[in-house]
């Protein structure tokens, strides 16, 4: 039984390993987000004796490292489900 989704036939037993890979690559996006936002406000008090740009840098560190590392992941997310959808047939581009 094939299943169509937005006109592109993905095989029934195909689906389980995409899944399965889509799921391990959500897991691998979202591990280092983790650790950044857990270990980063933990060196913030040992930064904040100097200042950067008038404000503490432990405090700069950790609103501008969170966004700088949210960046890089989700853009390094969007390329490898790019590669996870095209692997397994089920990429929108023809």
């Amino acid at each position: 039984m094939r299943y169509a989704r937005w006109g592109h036939m993905i095989e029934w037993a195909e689906r389980k390993r995409y899944w399965r890979d889509t799921k391990w690559q959500m897991l691998a996006t979202l591990a280092p987000l983790l650790i950044a936002v857990l270990a980063l406000p933990l060196y913030a008090d040992a930064l904040n004796a100097r200042r950067v740009v008038g404000m503490p840098l432990g405090y700069f560190v950790v609103c501008h490292g969170v966004l700088v590392i949210a960046a890089i992941v989700m853009a390094s997310f969007v390329n490898r489900q790019d590669a996870i959808d095209h692997w397994h047939g089920a990429n929108e581009d023809p």
